[in-house]
């Protein structure tokens, strides 16, 4: 990819203090991008030449003001990465609604309340955009204790193909990413509760190995830039080949007491 193929364009990152995010941030910034990062939490590590906000995704309001300092500093975004997560593990009736709530309000209220901010403003701007957001293969097979954080992304891989009809004729592409195992603070999450075990994800991925945020990071790149231009509505899978497998029952180590 041409190391200037968005050079000005300004890219609103969700959830990109860390993580995915944050890989995300520094491959735009590497092509030229002016990257904007909407998190809750302290950057791990501030990279030079990305602007971090305090917006709570879950928020209308907060997501709004967000939009608004962007506004005044600059051109309005022509680039969104919906990639705000969390996760909360539990077995159905057991699990807290507040809980469920929690995880639906951060991945899919959140791309909806960004998407409804950055929409109007890409209309406006009348350059065209791309919206991508990060799903999951979790939206695509059943992991047992992950039903809030499964349905989340499949309710992103649809409100991703809606969108995409609904604005293509704008000029504005809307597309998905559903990594695999990744190795991320979630990841390492439920590596400490005991909810996955590395050796476990491991054998059933193909390439034998769990992802790098930049390889995802890599991915979100090329569907945020021209050399995608002719796709909209698609979710793309980067897994090293697990969904071919998928899991058919609950590992004995979830535990159901």
């Amino acid at each position: 990819m041409d190391q200037t193929s968005l050079a000005g364009r300004t890219a609103v990152v969700t959830g990109g203090a860390r993580g995915i995010g944050d890989a995300i941030a520094l491959s735009l910034l590497e092509v030229g991008a002016r990257v904007v990062s909407f998190d809750k939490i302290t950057p791990v590590a501030r990279r030079e030449g990305v602007r971090y906000l305090e917006v709570d995704v879950t928020d209308e309001a907060s997501v709004a003001e967000g939009f608004a300092v962007i506004d005044k500093e600059g051109e309005a975004p022509r680039i969104l990465v919906n990639n705000a997560g969390i996760q909360r593990v539990g077995l159905v009736g057991r699990m807290s609604f507040a809980d469920w709530s929690a995880v639906m309000a951060t991945h899919l209220n959140g791309f909806f309340l960004c998407a409804s901010q950055a929409v109007p403003r890409m209309i406006e701007l009348g350059k065209g955009g791309a919206i991508v957001s990060i799903a999951s293969t979790a939206a695509f097979v059943g992991l047992p204790g992950r039903g809030p954080y499964s349905a989340a992304k499949a309710g992103i891989t649809s409100l991703t193909r809606v969108l995409a009809v609904e604005v293509a004729q704008l000029g504005i592409r809307v597309n998905a990413v559903a990594p695999g195992f990744t190795r991320t603070q979630l990841i390492q999450q439920a590596l400490d509760d005991g909810s996955l075990q590395e050796g476990w994800m491991v054998e059933r991925v193909p390439m034998r190995r769990l992802a790098k945020p930049d390889e995802i990071a890599r991915v979100v790149r090329f569907l945020a830039s021209d050399d995608s231009s002719y796709i909209t509505g698609h979710t793309i899978v980067a897994d090293g080949g697990w969904t071919i497998q998928g899991v058919n029952q609950a590992p004995d180590w979830l535990g159901k007491k």
